[in-house]
């Protein structure tokens, strides 16, 4: 009885790995993160000398919370994600990359060399953390197939954007963060340690306050604890208590504070930053065009060429169902989710069902089907999707090419994979290495971007812009007219585009004022305040116009426009006191000059005023006075 029982066991105790087996998969799996992450550092080497692009200038250059270093970290967490720039109605709440921000600038300066470098290191340490969760997600039976994923994702060029442009810390860390989350929770299903529990949701925590779209995870923490890493029914649910707990605790923050600083407001999407928010757009042609979308994206990431840092109005088409376009797209995504499902039903640990499923519900914030989000398309919306993407083409590979389940790193042994992976790898790594020279600043961005998008407007107004902002520093007044008469070219472009662009009629105002073209000038300058741009430096600019063509009564308009919109400007108080002292209303001139005083007291054009006034008023004494003071703060 005593042998027959032996024979056929009804419970077997699990083979306890030995302390060699032990060293090996760690080695092993170490000497891939390792490698890997090497991979990542190497094919973004050539940022490092990069300078600030895009959004780098207001959340990092110019955010006075950055620059005050360390001590803001208070301030940080507790405001909106710009407040340290400008106080919008309508923000976002991302505090932890600018809290990293705040700490280089107190450890370096304003350098961007350290913001570049940061996020390499960081990228890096996603394709690690990225490859450590697969692998554990397949339970180590997939661990080539883990490596590869996790190889394409770090040379895939769609992300250059997410690595060049520094701003774009806050997806790196709600990547990074998120991959750990997920490791931490699986560590909580195999061994039921508490640790694991809550190091999972601290990490979910810190994920959503780098960027609120990981609130995807949502759906995809059950995807993996009820279907791929299932131990444990009871310690599943645990999971999701705590990541539901940690989304809601988060939510109530992030709401208040936005509450607290009237951030909070919904605004209505511009058609410039959304071309779907084209009021003009029937519903179906919306949902076409964001279907047709979804198809650009799956297009960038199988061939990801030519790449934008800019996908606004006009550079994507209003589409309708019956184009073939939309109609492909349309296919490819039933195809998808049609797939996905049946296999999941078929095998719930099915890892290409796995991959598509993670996909499909990372894109699916961005897809501007379900509400209207903040641009039409971005590269940087698909890095987290691309995960998935880089999944199913290892899976690929696997099963294609070696046609055989993973054994392992046997795998990677074979020629006809190292061909395929190789090939893959050095195509993505040009590209990527190639478009990082891209992002070296402003001017060579818009510049190569706008060769490949001639009719997206806020292209041709970012360049437009930045060559404005560049005749600052011209002192050639030929080369200085002829920048100008490029700003002109540009921005008259983006308005032909989209006519009421604002900005670009503020900017080609700016330009015509360059060029003494004072009536175009006001042209546009009044165009802009008609759509309701509200900023003070145009409305002082107009005012500057009136006042150069001896319009005193409309410049005092517009100076007093710009002091409602801003009240803390010296110089719009200045302004609107020479006005008064022009037309020899010398108590209201010296009423403004005064108010420039009492908000700037350095302000030397304010006491100019003062001793010209009091000079035709023969107060000598106040005149010497006000003339003295003016030649201190001169010095």
């Amino acid at each position: 009885m005593a042998k027959e029982k032996n024979r056929h066991p009804t419970a077997r105790a699990p083979t306890a790995i030995t302390g060699d087996q032990m060293k090996s998969g760690f080695t092993m799996n170490w000497k891939l993160s390792f490698l890997l992450g090497l991979i990542a550092v190497l094919v973004y080497a050539n940022t490092y000398n990069n300078g600030y692009v895009l959004d780098d200038i207001n959340v990092i250059r110019d955010n006075s919370l950055v620059k005050s270093g360390i001590q803001a970290i208070p301030k940080i967490l507790a405001t909106p994600y710009r407040y340290g720039w400008a106080h919008l109605d309508n923000d976002l709440y991302r505090p932890l990359s600018v809290v990293t921000f705040a700490i280089e600038y107190q450890l370096f300066g304003q350098d961007p060399r350290s913001g570049h470098f940061f996020n390499i290191i960081l990228f890096a340490g996603c394709v690690i953390v990225l490859f450590l969760f697969l692998h554990r997600l397949f339970a180590g039976k997939k661990t080539a197939v883990a490596f590869i994923a996790a190889l394409l994702f770090a040379l895939h060029p769609i992300h250059t954007e997410v690595v060049a442009n520094i701003k774009s810390r806050d997806e790196l860390l709600c990547f990074f963060f998120g991959c750990l989350c997920l490791l931490a929770f699986m560590r909580y299903a195999r061994l039921g340690k508490i640790a694991g529990l809550l190091s999972g949701s601290l990490f979910f925590l810190l994920a959503l306050l780098s960027k609120e779209t990981v609130i995807t995870f949502l759906a995809i923490i059950p995807l993996v604890f009820f279907f791929y890493r299932n131990e444990d029914k009871k310690r599943s649910a645990y999971i999701i208590a705590c990541a539901v707990l940690v989304a809601v605790i988060f939510l109530i923050a992030r709401f208040s504070i936005l509450n607290a600083y009237h951030a909070g407001n919904i605004a209505d999407n511009d058609m410039i930053e959304n071309a779907l928010a084209n009021t003009h757009l029937t519903f179906e042609s919306r949902m076409a065009t964001a279907v047709l979308i979804l198809g650009y994206y799956a297009r960038l990431l199988f061939m990801p060429y030519p790449l934008s840092c800019d996908y606004s109005y006009n550079s994507i088409p209003c589409a309708h169902f019956n184009g073939a376009g939309v109609l492909i797209s349309l296919l490819f995504y039933v195809f998808l989710i049609v797939f996905s499902v049946r296999r999941l039903l078929k095998n719930k640990k099915d890892p290409y069902a796995f991959g598509i499923i993670f996909f499909l519900i990372s894109i699916s914030l961005f897809s501007n089907i379900l509400f209207l989000i903040g641009s039409t398309m971005a590269e940087r919306f698909v890095f987290f999707a691309s995960a998935g993407f880089c999944l199913v083409i290892a899976l690929f590979i696997e099963q294609w090419i070696w046609r055989k389940e993973d054994t392992g790193m046997s795998v990677l042994k074979n020629g006809k994979v190292q061909i395929c992976v190789i090939s893959i790898g050095l195509i993505y790594a040009a590209i990527t290495i190639n478009r990082n020279g891209d992002w070296v600043d402003d001017y060579t961005l818009f510049k190569t971007d706008l060769a490949k998008a001639p009719d997206d407007a806020r292209l041709n107004y970012y360049l437009g812009d930045n060559i404005l902002t560049s005749m600052l520093d011209v002192k050639d007044m030929v080369q200085y007219g002829n920048m100008a008469k490029d700003v002109v070219d540009l921005l008259k472009k983006a308005i032909a585009i989209y006519p009421d662009y604002k900005k670009a009629h503020a900017d080609i105002g700016n330009a015509y004022l360059a060029l003494k073209e004072y009536d175009s000038a006001i042209v546009h300058y009044e165009r802009a305040v008609a759509l309701q741009y509200k900023s003070a430096k145009l409305l002082r600019n107009l005012a500057r116009v009136y006042s150069y063509k001896k319009d005193y009564r409309q410049a005092i308009r517009y100076n007093e426009m710009a002091i409602s919109i801003d009240p803390h400007s010296a110089m719009s108080y200045a302004n609107a006191g020479l006005c008064y002292q022009y037309l020899a209303v010398n108590d209201s001139a010296i009423y403004y000059a005064h108010r420039a005083i009492a908000t700037d007291p350095s302000f030397v054009g304010a006491y100019q005023i003062l001793g010209a006034i009091y000079k035709t008023m023969g107060q000598t004494d106040s005149m010497i006075k006000y003339e003295t003071l003016a030649n201190q703060y001169q010095q």
